[in-house]
């Protein structure tokens, strides 16, 4: 059975796959290799729009190519209002003198050449526009992970965007090499997907009135009061004790 993909799940996984073509761009050790995706359970038309349109991604360049202090961006939020690139997200930032990834996850964008901007911006519009013609409202994904196969014969790795009820639509792709590496960078850098996949959720059910910022204030309010009604002062811990509080 094929995976329709709601508004929300079309956008999120187009963000998801182009990071992970941005991140191959920026950390190549030479030419960065493209990613041949490959269809596990989409439905084949969402499936060939998608791919179509993160291949549409500005080529972008590698790190060590950047002047010192400039942004490259990891991810890009599509649901952005008016379809504009965002003021800031996640990035790397240049800066070569430590010879590390150095991964800001509220880097500045316009610190992006005007060109590479306007044309993400451009994308962003593209993208939204193609969505509206081939996808209806719905829910959104509510949690993402990359399963990763290495051994003797190098498969694919697989994409997991996960619904609230379980269901799970798979692509599969040869991810970049930092992604496929056990470190605290590639761990970094799924969280950071992970964590857009649960905003966007969130910013999705608010859009559509399932979700209110009254309720999610409330609910945080009952947490904090939760945990404050089980902290208790010695005396009262005394005075809860029929013995000790006859004195």
């Amino acid at each position: 059975m094929s995976f329709n993909l709601s508004r929300p799940q079309f956008l999120q996984m187009f963000s998801v796959m182009q990071s992970i073509r941005m991140i191959g761009s920026h950390t190549a050790v030479r030419a960065a290799p493209g990613i041949a995706w490959s269809n596990n359970n989409l439905e084949n038309e969402q499936f060939a729009v998608l791919t179509s349109l993160v291949a549409k991604t500005p080529k972008m360049l590698n790190l060590k190519s950047l002047p010192s202090g400039s942004t490259a961006p990891i991810l890009i939020n599509p649901f952005e209002e008016g379809c504009y690139l965002p003021h800031s997200g996640p990035g790397f930032v240049a800066i070569h003198e430590t010879g590390e990834l150095n991964i800001n996850e509220n880097a500045l964008f316009g610190a992006m050449d005007a060109h590479i901007s306007t044309a993400f911006t451009n994308l962003i519009r593209l993208v939204n526009t193609r969505v509206d013609c081939m996808a209806m409202p719905g829910a959104a994904f509510s949690n993402f992970h990359i399963k990763n196969t290495i051994g003797a014969a190098y498969k694919a790795s697989e994409l997991h965007f996960i619904t609230e009820d379980g269901m799970v639509a798979i692509v599969e792709g040869h991810l970049p090499h930092i992604l496929l590496k056990d470190s605290e960078e590639s761990r970094k850098l799924e969280e950071i997907m992970r964590h857009f996949i649960g905003q966007s959720m969130i910013d999705a059910d608010i859009a559509s009135g399932v979700l209110t910022l009254d309720s999610i204030n409330v609910e945080t309010r009952r947490s904090n009061q939760d945990i404050c009604t089980q902290e208790k002062t010695l005396e009262q811990k005394l005075m809860e004790c029929p013995i000790w509080a006859t004195w």
